[in-house]
């Protein structure tokens, strides 16, 4: 089929009719256009094709760059889309929405969320430690320090922020590091005392959704991921081995913490057609983020190019850069 452009002066010439006549022009210009996207698939002819990439917030940075600098020399368009990394996987399984790539920041949701789901292994990103965010305007600023932190949160009037446990890893994984705290200060009842000081109302459906508050004033004390602080140049309170999710070596320390969430397909209303699942139970972990590709990937020989560049020279530097360390390569601690 051969298209013929319509120049700037036929349509000048066409609008300059009577209304009548040139309504009628362009009404048959309009149709054709709309039969020849048709004809194309709704894509206009030549497009480049189109890689989609579902990732957690915390490495919505990192992966933007990684697209920007692949997507050139690969010929492709990109769409990134952000989120807590079980809102992230609900996409797949509830809205079923396939993307290309899915990365999220714990590699445990791989195997209790999508099991069975992937094209090819799961490839580590790397890992980080979650520390206690704050800016220079935060209350107390001046004196908290890795020994008083937990007095200085839990003081009246004090903001202290965390993500929703049910769409981010993040989320749950504070609450594990407020367990792990109370056994490791032998503190009985400091997991729920640093609970309430970050109560529901200063909860955000992802992590990275907390810095902004931060520095606006909003909030005093967010628990983040130590690369997404470092990454914003924002202080933070560096909290011991036992407690911040970041050492391999304590693997079997930090699986004594433990959260329930809402499995999948679970709805405020009692969940899907009526049924309440029984809730999904996480088990702390060394904090380890990944990435696939889903067995149904509209366009998988992309998406694995994608996590080909991801692991080569060039995609390691670009997440060591924004913080991420070298992590070792799966193992059976990841499908907790």
């Amino acid at each position: 089929m051969q298209l013929q452009y319509v120049t700037r002066p036929t349509m000048n010439r066409l609008l300059s009719r009577r209304p009548d006549a040139a309504r009628s022009s362009l009404g048959i210009i309009a149709l054709a256009l709309a039969l020849v996207a048709a004809a194309c698939g709704g894509r206009a002819p030549n497009a480049a094709p189109t890689i989609v990439v579902f990732n957690a917030g915390a490495l919505a940075l990192p992966l933007r760059q990684a697209l920007d600098s692949f997507a050139p020399r690969s010929g492709l368009t990109v769409i990134q889309e952000n989120a807590g990394s079980v809102e992230t996987v609900r996409k797949i399984t509830e809205l079923h929405r396939i993307p290309d790539v899915v990365a999220l920041a714990d590699t445990a949701l791989f195997s209790r969320l999508l099991p069975g789901r992937l094209a090819g292994p799961i490839v580590v990103l790397g890992g980080t430690r979650l520390v206690l965010a704050y800016t220079a305007s935060s209350r107390f600023a001046a004196e908290v320090n890795a020994q008083n932190w937990m007095e200085v949160t839990t003081r009246a009037g004090v903001e202290v922020g965390r993500s929703d446990p049910a769409l981010d890893p993040a989320g749950y994984r504070a609450l594990m590091a407020m367990q792990l705290a109370e056994q490791y200060y032998r503190r009985p009842g400091l997991a729920q005392r640093l609970e309430g000081a970050a109560p529901p109302g200063n909860m955000r459906p992802k992590s990275a959704d907390l810095t902004a508050l931060l520095q606006t004033g909003n909030l005093d004390y967010a628990w983040e991921y130590e690369s997404v602080a470092r990454r914003l140049g924002l202080q933070f309170v560096t909290l011991p081995n036992e407690v911040n999710l970041g050492d391999p070596a304590l693997t079997a320390t930090y699986a004594e913490a433990r959260v329930e969430i809402p499995a999948p397909g679970s709805a405020s209303a009692g969940g899907v057609n009526g049924q309440r699942r029984a809730p999904l139970v996480m088990y702390g972990g060394p904090i380890v983020f990944g990435a696939a590709v889903p067995r149904d990937a509209p366009h998988p020989e992309a998406g694995h190019r994608f996590i080909t560049y991801l692991m080569a020279s060039q995609g390691r530097a670009i997440f060591t850069s924004f913080g991420l360390q070298p992590t070792a390569p799966m193992s059976a601690a990841d499908t907790r």
